[in-house]
């Protein structure tokens, strides 16, 4: 059984700067929408994903995440590993002090929506839907990272990137 890992760290070190795996999924269907999240923390649109546990592996997390998230549930074989992101511009200050560096997995998957019913599992989000790519949300409407993998699948560039 993984163990929650954030709760876990911030018990021991409160609102400290820590750097954590982040996991997303660029999830597009058969019209060529992207799925978005509007979290319920700060209002801002994202990928579904979260944050790998201890004792869980990569592509477990990414599919526990988009679950929790999203009711969506992804298959391991389907899920490719897209881009890999990290640096000081990865850091998010979440509204409660928390202060997190993600080394990000962004994976990539197709959907039929026709087989896909969206229910967030949890209060992390406001709102998931499918949205076209010609009418996504403004950049600043988007948490920090959202919009690279967008950008790299509309240039059909499927070699995993690694910053």
């Amino acid at each position: 059984m993984a163990i929650d890992y954030i709760p876990y760290m911030r018990k021991m070190i409160g609102h400290e700067r820590m750097l954590s795996v982040g996991l997303s999924a660029l999830i597009i269907n058969e019209k060529e929408e992207v799925l978005l999240e509007k979290r319920s923390d700060n209002g801002l649109y994202c990928l579904p994903g979260g944050s790998i546990d201890l004792d869980e592996k990569v592509k477990e997390g990414v599919i526990r995440e988009v679950f929790e998230e999203t009711g969506l549930l992804l298959k391991k074989e389907d899920l490719h590993l897209f881009m890999i992101k990290s640096g000081k511009e990865m850091e998010i200050v979440y509204p409660n002090g928390d202060v997190t560096d993600y080394c990000d997995l962004v994976f990539f998957v197709r959907v039929n929506s026709k087989d896909v019913t969206l229910k967030a599992q949890d209060e992390e989000s406001t709102s998931i839907s499918f949205v076209s790519l010609a009418s996504l949300p403004k950049v600043e409407e988007m948490l920090r990272g959202t919009m690279e993998p967008i950008q790299k699948y509309l240039k059909k560039n499927f070699e995993v990137e690694v910053d």
